[in-house]
């Protein structure tokens, strides 16, 4: 016989086929016969349905008064995948019962060889129902994969497949290289334990239950890894759709750039319900999904569709208890490189968003008791509150924001809160408001941001009301003097990171006014932020000056300017410097003996033009003008005073009246940061005397 067919029915059925073949051939047989025992040998070349093809088929059967036993072999057997492929298939049935209604066999012992899965001698229960076509496989697990347990498999021809089985100690890493495997995991399993209750039926509501224990992963680039991790995923439901829970409850996992350590943050728990996947086009739907990430946030969505040519739909609700560890663990390493990137944080959160096509199209999000402070020192926020909500066609409704406190660089902020609104690409001021600073502030009349295809447009029009320059100065740790910086502001454009300021800031100090423009910021919060400005110096108080640096009197008026200052990490690397006595000013011109000695001091290489004599005896001199010229490039500063003298000098404080004095310079190269520790020294101390 080369071939034989028959009806649909899968593994079972054509089990079953070969049974009816065997039986009636047997009830054929002689029963005169049967006393003395019946041996019947079957070949069959082939046998082919539509589910299942095997070749070399042989079978013996013998009937003996201790019962009926069977034996079958088969060369080559082609299972549907993931089955696959068997070779070298015996069955051998000692207690094989035929009846009216079914076939079976108690205690049958099967070997085979399926490449990476072998039976040796594995004992199995089998039933086939002759007239309802019922196939019953019922065994001990044969210790595949590590793992032990029972299974049991049944089809009814109406109600299909119901496959049973509970497995323990699963070897999860030679189950994920197992090559029968319909799916290919992204990383490694280097170790872990499973085990797994499975209730699958074709037609019908299904389980599936898998506990984990000690599992570790690792990809090729050292980007994904895990240990020690523990966890359950459960499934259960059927076409219609499907319930998924998924708990990580210890153990540390690294995928790139996240960290969690689960068991100093809490589990992470997934459940999504009505899940019902499109394989053919990568779709899925989900009715709904909560997730936790232990007390520190959670996250639920309704309505939820994603397809590679869509994207998401949904909406979404989110609450973070935990700002810190939110921090730490998920937004830290995605804001590495940036002005966020080093904070401690703490609040509290919470928003909502609608999302279709992967695009917002409206959202809510409050806070409270925030507080973020940069571990460099460059900022910090305390107590940071409000509420915003936002849609992607209409202006939203009021909201306000606000803080009990903040800094910047080491000026601090008091408490305020403005009443603002959202606009589909940006957000806007709805009142004046402002924001104390010390005894003045910064007032703020209209504000607003719009985001463009080149980076966010700020707009802003406000001013500085008097603020004390002692107060600031003291903060600051610069010495201690009095005025106020005031001025008008009326535009700051924001440019890719980079602050600019139109208008002019003018600042009362020292009796004299200093008018500030062309102010930017490069990269405000970086790691060296730029400052550049320009600034025209009107009338100082000398005196006023002298007194606040310490510095050895001196009387008299200073004008100026400073054009194309830039200051890195608030250093100056570049400027065009110009201080002299204006020539317009007619009042008293007098300097302490110590201010000539500091001069000269700060230069170096300056001499003071006076004989000891003069020094000596005189407290004070007069002088007809002074002044000091400085071009700064990177540490050097090129210098010059009021004139220039014959030998290559140049004149700092030109004498007048009797004694006369000059300080006179010859080092035209000075090194800028030595300067500027000379400065400090003189201030620290009582500054040099002549004996």
């Amino acid at each position: 016989m080369d071939v034989l067919r028959g009806p649909p029915g899968g593994v079972a059925a054509g089990a079953g086929l070969v049974l009816i073949l065997l039986v009636g051939v047997a009830a054929a047989s002689d029963p005169a016969n049967a006393s003395g025992g019946v041996e019947l040998d079957l070949q069959i070349e082939s046998l082919l349905r539509e589910d299942l093809e095997a070749s070399g088929l042989s079978t013996r059967l013998q009937w003996t008064p201790a019962g009926l036993s069977l034996e079958m072999r088969a060369e080559h057997v082609e299972f549907p995948e993931p089955l696959g492929t068997l070779r070298q298939l015996r069955v051998e049935c000692g207690d094989l019962r035929i009846g009216r209604a079914e076939i079976r066999c108690d205690a049958a012992r099967l070997w085979g060889d399926a490449g990476d899965l072998h039976l040796h001698g594995a004992t199995v229960g089998l039933r086939w129902g002759r007239e309802t076509g019922e196939f019953a496989l019922v065994g001990a697990w044969p210790g595949w994969y590590g793992a032990r347990g029972d299974f049991h498999v049944h089809r009814d021809p109406e109600r299909g497949w119901d496959v049973r089985a509970d497995l323990e100690g699963i070897d999860l890493a030679a189950l994920a290289a197992a090559p029968r495997l319909p799916l290919e995991l992204p990383v490694q399993l280097g170790e872990g334990a499973g085990n797994l209750a499975l209730r699958w039926r074709q037609h019908g509501h299904s389980t599936a239950t898998l506990v984990v224990h000690d599992l570790a992963f690792n990809d090729d680039l050292g980007l994904q890894a895990g240990e020690e991790l523990d966890g359950q995923l459960r499934i259960a439901g059927d076409a219609a759709g499907w319930d998924v829970d998924v708990t990580v409850t210890n153990g540390v996992a690294f995928v790139d750039p996240w960290f969690v350590d689960l068991d100093a943050e809490g589990p992470v728990n997934l459940e999504a319900r009505g899940v019902v996947v499109d394989v053919d086009g990568m779709a899925l739907r989900a009715r709904s999904l909560a997730m936790e990430y232990g007390e520190a946030a959670s996250l639920t969505g309704q309505g939820l569709a994603f397809s590679p040519g869509r994207g998401l739909d949904g909406q979404f609700r989110g609450e973070v208890a935990a700002l810190g560890v939110i921090y730490d663990s998920l937004l830290s390493p995605w804001l590495v490189g940036t002005a966020l990137g080093e904070l401690d944080a703490a609040g509290r959160l919470d928003g909502e968003i609608e999302l279709e096509g992967s695009a917002p199209r409206s959202a809510r999000v409050a806070w409270s008791g925030v507080e973020a402070g940069d571990r460099r020192g460059r900022f910090g926020v305390s107590g940071a509150q409000g509420e915003l909500d936002w849609s992607d066609t209409v202006p939203g409704g009021p909201g306000q924001v606000g803080f009990e406190a903040a800094h910047l660089y080491g000026l601090p902020f008091d408490a305020f809160t403005a009443r603002v609104r959202t606009r589909p690409q940006g957000l806007e001021l709805l009142e004046a408001t402002e924001i104390p600073i010390f005894d003045g502030g910064l007032r703020v009349r209209a504000f607003s941001v719009e985001q463009t295809d080149t980076g966010p447009d700020v707009q802003f029009q406000g001013g500085i009301r008097a603020i004390s320059l002692e107060s600031l100065t003291g903060v600051l740790g610069w010495p201690r003097f009095s005025g106020q910086v005031a001025g008008m502001i009326p535009r700051v454009r924001l440019d890719d990171g980079d602050l600019n300021m139109d208008g002019r800031l003018l600042v009362q100090v020292f009796d004299g006014d200093v008018v500030l423009r062309d102010v930017y910021i490069h990269d405000l919060l970086g790691y060296a932020p730029e400052l550049g400005l320009s600034a025209q110096i009107q009338r100082l108080d000398l005196e006023l000056v002298t007194r606040a640096f310490a510095f050895g009197r001196i009387q008299g008026r200073l004008s100026g300017h400073v054009n194309e200052l830039v200051m890195v990490e608030w250093s100056p690397v570049q400027m065009d410097l110009e201080l002299m006595t204006p020539t317009d000013d007619p009042g008293r011109r007098r300097i302490s003996q110590r201010a000539v000695e500091n001069i000269t001091e700060l230069g170096g290489g300056l001499q003071a033009a006076a004989s000891s004599i003069f020094l000596r005896f005189f407290e004070n001199f007069g002088y007809r003008r002074l002044g000091f010229r400085c071009e700064l490039r990177g540490d050097v500063c090129t210098a010059s005073g009021v004139a220039d003298r014959p030998d290559g000098g140049f004149v700092l404080v030109q004498g007048g009246g009797l004694p006369q004095i000059e300080v006179i310079g010859y080092n035209r190269r000075v090194d800028w940061p030595e300067l500027i520790d000379r400065l400090a020294t003189i201030q620290a101390g009582e500054g040099p005397v002549v004996q």
